[in-house]
């Protein structure tokens, strides 16, 4: 069997996404495939309409907005492989006969593939409790992949977080009122109940949100749209903290972004972060308290830089397109395998579908 990173012509890959919204959902993952596989032909479907930011940042690649199914996906562009970003089972209740892996990032009740990914561990153990609890059958050939996700650009050559006494936290999120619930203003002002030595700066906040917010940060907040390119704030920031009082992140991208950037994350300790956040590197808090005393640990010139350091090198390692590339085409090449044995197996099972185009 021909290994398929080494394919003697360009193979066609189609993801498949949920929301056509690349600030948020699984769209930027799926963007990050095609700059991991760029030897690849790609195609994205998306399951809603697209927006042209997302549109933009996938060229020159296809985009299909609004598709009925996978399959007519699948009817449509006649790829050799497909990989499904988060694809529920009522929108390809069955085989689609194309070697399939689903990427899972989060809990839902996931349509069949030739091959499983899940973002984390915490939603692999998550996913298999379930599937104990319920008798149903485990994923075949399932494993954890973490997202990749490149450096963002940087705003100017020279570092100036080493040259700065005050603080600077930023907190980037998809704007969208329910990663911003009403419970934040309490915990930000508590969190400036101390030295008035800390600016904040906010990504993505509902509009509704912003003087309440502004007021509990005593007036030293700033406000940034929701872009892309929001995302190069991250050189320029010491610590990214992230709080949500009800949502657990299956996987923190922007987490991964910030220690990229050496951007140093105060997250919650709870969801995919555990995995993400290693011995000093960023701080995972429990109560407001931790991450008050995290704040309290950076006012040291060398704790931040020692723990910045860390973050890049920590991130470079785990989070780099090339590890990404790596194991996804090693999991591309099971989904393969496993397909073509299925074949073999059931011939009965593959009438009516489709042939695998890859020898």
């Amino acid at each position: 069997m021909k290994d398929i990173a080494h394919s003697p012509r360009t193979l066609h890959l189609l993801q498949v996404c949920n929301v056509g919204d690349i600030l948020g959902g699984t769209a930027a993952c799926a963007w990050t495939v095609t700059q991991s596989l760029p030897d690849f032909q790609h195609s994205v479907a998306f399951v809603g309409p697209v927006t042209s930011t997302t549109r933009d940042a996938f060229q020159p690649h296809d985009v299909i907005a609004a598709v009925e199914s996978v399959d007519a996906a699948v009817e449509q562009q006649s790829p050799d492989l497909v990989l499904l970003h988060n694809t529920p089972r009522d929108r390809m209740p069955g085989p689609n006969g194309i070697p399939t892996l689903q990427y899972l990032h989060s809990h839902i009740d996931a349509a069949p593939a030739d091959a499983t990914l899940f973002c984390s561990r915490w939603l692999a153990e998550r996913f298999h409790k379930r599937v104990e609890e319920e008798a149903t059958s485990r994923p075949a050939d399932s494993a954890v992949v973490y997202q990749a996700v490149p450096r963002p650009p940087r705003l100017q050559i020279d570092d100036e977080r080493p040259l700065r006494d005050r603080l600077v936290i930023g907190r980037i999120c998809t704007p969208k009122p329910h990663k911003w619930p009403r419970e934040l203003i309490e915990v930000y002002r508590q969190l400036n109940r101390g030295p008035a030595d800390v600016s904040w700066e906010f990504v993505g906040c509902p509009e509704e949100q912003k003087g309440a917010l502004a007021d509990a940060c005593f007036g030293r907040a700033i406000f940034h749209p929701a872009s892309r390119q929001a995302r190069s704030l991250l050189w320029r920031w010491d610590a990214m903290l992230y709080h949500h009082p009800t949502l657990t992140e299956s996987f923190g991208r922007t987490c991964a972004e910030a220690m990229r950037c050496g951007c140093i994350p105060i997250v919650d300790n709870r969801g995919g972060f555990r995995e993400q956040i290693v011995p000093q590197t960023g701080f995972l808090c429990d109560d407001v308290a931790a991450f008050s005393a995290a704040i309290l640990a950076l006012r040291d010139r060398s704790v931040r830089t020692t723990r910045s350091r860390r973050c890049r090198a920590h991130a470079d390692e785990h989070f780099s397109l090339s590890r990404f590339r790596s194991d996804l085409l090693g999991r591309l090449q099971i989904a393969v395998r496993s397909h073509q044995a299925a074949a073999r197996v059931s011939t009965c099972s593959m009438q009516g579908s489709r042939p695998s185009r890859i020898a």
